[in-house]
């Protein structure tokens, strides 16, 4: 027994506890949060003092795991749909191709539907209409408006951070709004009601918080890169990169235009040395819809097209793209702005 609690010891001096090591002191944390939350921008304490786990990008052998089954899928209008089906969704699309892959003559078809079904789901935001009116218990009314201003917050700020597990288009922001929507819409008990919403509340506050704790803190980059005038560069690069791309695309109206210029002028005003002022804050929203277009879309098969050019509309045309977009020339100005106090 003895020499169980010595290794139990000895194992707790090693390994001191994660959140000291990565946060520091929480009250200082606190009031960062804070005027981050009121003043946005891009200022950060990353790599300032020691490297953190670094996470990697899809594997490669993920990769040819899905060449191999695209290669064997016995539809090739299964095959083009995936190749749109894998920039939502890797997982999904991968899946498909192994039906695909083992499917009789007979069920390729309804592989196929479900595969065009499976992109309209992944690609289309779910609405969160919220009506108080509706709302028949007044203690809730109060919590419900806090729960929808803190919604915003997460799709339409925050979930312009880099989100390094996400492996679904909008997965949490879209979790988050499936979940309100059934619990205000179920035939439940108020005083239940009442208690998910609050539980759902403190969920949406605490991945706010650990989203922005990640930023500031962890150098963790999908690149590898272990310096910040590196990561900077590497981002600012990537930007200026799918705005070009967007920018060529006829899908945008002649105002977004003029808001993607702006948006590329602050972006090449952003200094790249600046020891607390991290461009990688950007990686979430460019990420998001950059994927969607890009030189490989551009000059796609004569079937996938016109597919593209539906997405390209029902993304750059929502309401979401469209508020984070002047978010992050919000936060893009504050820090270009920033830079001169630091």
């Amino acid at each position: 027994m003895k020499r169980i609690c010595f290794i139990f010891l000895i194992f707790f001096q090693i390994n001191p506890p994660l959140f000291a090591q990565w946060f520091g002191k929480e009250a200082s944390f606190e009031t960062i949060w804070k005027e981050y939350q009121t003043h946005p921008s891009l200022r950060s304490e990353v790599y300032q003092k020691e490297s953190f786990p670094i996470l990697r990008e899809v594997e490669t052998k993920e990769e040819d795991e899905f060449a191999y089954f695209l290669q064997n899928c016995k539809s090739k209008e299964i095959g083009d749909l995936t190749e749109i089906l894998k920039i939502v969704s890797f997982y999904d699309a991968l899946l498909q191709l192994k039906h695909c892959q083992d499917a009789k003559k007979e069920d390729l078809t309804s592989i196929e539907k479900e595969t065009k079904k499976r992109i309209f789901d992944l690609i289309m935001f779910p609405k969160l209409e919220i009506l108080t009116s509706e709302i028949t218990n007044v203690e809730l009314i109060s919590l419900v408006r806090e729960i929808l201003q803190e919604w915003k917050k997460t799709v339409y700020l925050i979930s312009n951070f880099y989100k390094p597990h996400e492996v679904l288009f909008f997965g949490k922001e879209r979790e988050y709004s499936l979940s309100i929507n059934r619990i205000l819409y179920s035939d439940m008990p108020e005083s239940k009601r009442k208690s998910l919403l609050l539980r759902l509340l403190q969920d949406i506050k605490a991945h706010q918080k650990s989203t922005y704790q990640l930023f500031y803190y962890s150098n963790q980059n999908p690149w590898n890169l272990k310096d910040l005038k590196s990561e900077n560069e590497k981002s600012k690069s990537f930007y200026l990169k799918v705005l070009s791309h967007w920018k060529e695309s006829p899908v945008f109206s002649d105002s977004q235009i003029t808001q993607l210029n702006n948006l590329q002028n602050c972006l090449e005003q952003m200094p790249v040395d600046q020891k607390k002022i991290r461009i990688f804050g950007f990686f979430g929203f460019f990420y998001d819809y950059g994927r969607f277009v890009t030189e490989e879309q551009i000059l796609a098969n004569t079937a996938n097209k016109p597919r593209f050019h539906y997405i390209h509309l029902t993304l750059f045309q929502s309401h979401h793209f469209q508020i984070r977009l002047e978010n992050v020339m919000i936060s893009c100005k504050n820090s270009v702005e920033s830079q001169k106090e630091l």
